[in-house]
């Protein structure tokens, strides 16, 4: 039943999402790069996950490209088989090629980053609530790396957070949640 809402869901949000007229997810992109540059844990971040944004999603590349000129420690994601993903160093945009699903990745991948000192991990979704349930693009990939790094019990990394980044509209009162799926501890939306 909750994987037919997810499914369901999953579709209409990419429908909202691939309707979005472009000028106002400029706008929308902007609002958000504003919020998380501007973000306590991003500030005080000895390093920083995030994701190297596709089309459809909250762009990313703006945040990258500054926390790379402030001098901050980038990792982006490598997603391998088994739905594991790992993390690499990234040392400038240009130095990407293509990975997974056609998503760039890190020229380096020969040693994942390990987290270390404040870690905050930007975390993509095509749904989330204000509490930080999220919906995402149903590989797993994302909940699985969370649950190894940041859930009670399992913690290998103590100052480690997460924060949900969205479009209003993806913000919901209500989400098809399971007990292997994780929340992030912020979300900012436009």
């Amino acid at each position: 039943m909750l994987k037919e809402e997810k499914k369901a869901l999953r579709a209409e949000m990419r429908s909202y999402l691939k309707a979005f007229d472009k000028s106002e997810k400029q706008q929308a992109d902007e609002r958000i790069f504003q919020k998380l540059i501007k973000h306590p844990w991003i500030q005080n971040a000895d390093l920083i996950l995030c994701y190297y944004s596709m089309p459809n999603e909250v762009d990313t590349l703006a945040f990258i490209s500054e926390m790379l000129k402030q001098k901050k420690c980038i990792a982006l994601p490598v997603c391998k088989s088994k739905g594991i993903m790992n993390f690499y160093l990234l040392e400038t945009l240009s130095d990407v090629r293509p990975g997974a699903y056609g998503i760039p990745v890190p020229l380096k991948t020969n040693q994942p980053v390990n987290l270390y000192g404040k870690t905050v991990m930007i975390v993509p979704g095509l749904a989330f609530m204000p509490t930080g349930e999220r919906l995402g693009q149903g590989g797993g990939y994302y909940d699985r790396f969370l649950r190894n790094h940041s859930l009670p019990g399992l913690v290998i990394h103590d100052d480690f957070r997460t924060i949900g980044i969205c479009y209003d509209f993806m913000l919901r009162d209500k989400l098809p949640f399971e007990l292997h799926d994780c929340r992030v501890d912020n979300v900012i939306s436009n």
